[in-house]
């Protein structure tokens, strides 16, 4: 059991280790100073003070500390409930620590707790924040953790960004949009991505992809009206590329 003098170091070293921590100049050297005393007076290690951090005396273990690193040291401890909140919007985590959070997280719920913010914030398609908010919920029935891994951002936006692109497939049919060669494909590719932000599919036929009526009609147009000229600008910088290789070799 710990006596009321080494919880009062322990209580001193945590103060210490956060003014170090937030210190800059001076300020953070004389904090530096006065933590590695009360370290070795009190003969603590900095693992004693925060258990994200390594069993050590040496102040430069600190430099590559991470806020989330010592988040995940607060699961299963009365923090647990922040610490776990605040993980999920942490943008610096590892693929391997993504993926020890998602062991804890139960997506479902979150998507509970967030879609009413989300349909505020990416909402709009006329039906009202509640429609949308339950849209998202029917959505994220198909988002699993494996979808998750491998991108960007935090485990919040990444789960955001997978029920977007669900949610967009569930409320916009597919269509089939048939191109005359490779290169039309791609144009097509292009068109679909700048007008719905959603990434369609190369097939032998053209290009299949999830549009509404009006987005359809619209990479239609956008084909006929500009098609020739996008061909004409992609050769011209094949072109400009070989010329550019053939130089260098």
């Amino acid at each position: 059991m710990t006596s009321p003098v080494q919880a009062a170091a322990h209580e001193r070293g945590r103060k210490l280790l956060g003014l170090y921590r937030r210190g800059v100049g001076g300020e953070r050297t004389n904090a530096g100073r006065l933590l590695l005393a009360h370290l070795r007076t009190h003969d603590l290690t900095l693992y004693d003070l925060d258990p994200s951090l390594p069993v050590t005396q040496d102040l430069g273990a600190l430099e590559n500390w991470r806020e989330s690193a010592a988040l995940f040291s607060q699961l299963d401890t009365p923090a647990h409930d922040d610490a776990l909140t605040r993980l999920v919007d942490a943008g610096d985590l590892t693929d391997a620590e993504l993926a020890r959070l998602l062991e804890r997280v139960d997506l479902q719920r979150l998507v509970d707790v967030r879609a009413d913010g989300w349909a505020y914030a990416h909402g709009g398609d006329g039906h009202g924040r509640t429609a949308d908010a339950d849209a998202y919920r029917r959505a994220a029935r198909s988002v699993t953790p494996a979808m998750l891994l491998g991108g960007r951002g935090s485990l919040a936006d990444r789960l955001l960004a997978a029920v977007l692109r669900e949610h967009h497939r569930l409320t916009h049919p597919e269509r089939l949009i048939r191109a005359a060669d490779e290169l039309q494909k791609r144009v097509l590719l292009g068109l679909i991505f700048g007008l719905t932000g959603t990434r369609g599919e190369l097939v032998p036929e053209g290009v299949r992809a999830h549009l509404n009526v009006d987005q359809l009609a619209r990479v239609r147009a956008l084909l006929a009206s500009q098609g020739e000229r996008l061909a004409g600008e992609a050769l011209r910088h094949a072109e400009a590329l070989g010329a550019e290789v053939g130089r260098s070799g």
